[in-house]
């Protein structure tokens, strides 16, 4: 079997959160602030939307019905755009609002080290999306 190339194997299939933050990014670059106003008419937009519904997929797939492994595939599907660097105000008021709904979602369970990182990850997110929208209202 020399020389014969193996067809990639299912894991090299797999879309890597930093691939739905690239397809994202573009548009931020492009000066858009906002993932509402993304134009779905648009080839690329319907690309990287496509690329982050296989991301979601996959992650919800993973995570099957493990509790904990849901919560944090919720969040992190929450905050995907954030990290792409939309910075609308309004709609980080709304990523808030979500994060602030799945924060009430999480069980304190001290004895969860799961449960308390996810909550310490959310306050985190919640935090520096406060300070984002500070900084947006200063500039």
């Amino acid at each position: 079997m020399e020389g014969k190339e193996l067809p990639p194997s299912r894991e090299s299939e797999r879309v890597s959160k930093d691939q739905v933050i690239a397809a994202y990014r573009k548009f931020v670059e492009a000066g858009m602030k906002s993932p509402d106003r993304l134009d779905h008419n648009d080839p690329e937009v319907q690309a990287a939307h496509e690329v982050f519904y296989k991301w979601q997929a996959e992650l919800d797939a993973e995570a099957g019905d493990d509790e904990n492994a849901r919560q944090r595939a919720n969040f992190e599907k929450t905050r995907i755009y954030v990290e792409a660097g939309f910075t609308d105000w309004t709609y980080l008021q709304d990523v808030l609002h979500f994060l602030n709904v799945d924060a009430a979602d999480i069980e304190k369970d001290p004895d969860d080290p799961a449960k308390t990182q996810l909550r310490k990850d959310v306050a985190d997110e919640m935090k520096k999306i406060r300070s984002m929208m500070k900084e947006g209202a200063d500039s």
